[in-house]
C-alpha cells in the first residue's frame, strides 16, 4: 500500500481539481477549496405541451418542470381560493364573497396552465433546445 489517505484529499470548488492540500488554494484556478464539486448539469428537454397538460392538476406542470417553490403557490393558491369559495357559498353574504374567490381561484387555474407552457418554452430557450 501507498499509504494515501483520500480522505484528505479534497475537490476545487470551482474547477474540480484533485486538492492533496485542503488548506491551499487551487493551484490550478487559485480558487479556495471546498470539497465538492458542481460540475454542469445537463438538463433533459421538457416539453411545453406535457408541462400545461400536467398544469391541469395545479402545480403539477411546476414540478414537472422542476419550478417547485412555483408549483406550491400554485397549489397552495388555487386550492385555498376554491376551498374558501366554496365553504363560503352557504349563505347569500357569503355568496357575495364566495363567488368572486371562486372566479379568482379558477383564473388562477387558468393562469397556471399558461405560465408552466410559458415556463417550459422559456427553458427550452435557455438551454438551447429547439422550440416545437
Amino acid at each position: 500500500m501507498l499509504g494515501i489517505d483520500m480522505a484528505s484529499e479534497v475537490l476545487c470548488g470551482k474547477c474540480g481539481a484533485l486538492l492533496t492540500n485542503p488548506n491551499a488554494p487551487c493551484p490550478r484556478c487559485g480558487a479556495a477549496a471546498s470539497g465538492r464539486y458542481q460540475g454542469p448539469v445537463a438538463r433533459t428537454r421538457k416539453s411545453p405541451l406535457v408541462a400545461a397538460a400536467l398544469a391541469v392538476v395545479p402545480g403539477l406542470g411546476h414540478f414537472y418542470l422542476g419550478e417547485n417553490k412555483k408549483g406550491i403557490v400554485f397549489l397552495i393558491g388555487v386550492g385555498g381560493l376554491e376551498f374558501f369559495g366554496l365553504d363560503l357559498d352557504l349563505s347569500f353574504i357569503g355568496a357575495l364573497i364566495g363567488v368572486p374567490l371562486e372566479i379568482g381561484g379558477g383564473s388562477l387555474w387558468l393562469f397556471s396552465i399558461v405560465d408552466a407552457y410559458r415556463s417550459a418554452r422559456r427553458l427550452e430557450a435557455e438551454t438551447g433546445f429547439s422550440a416545437r
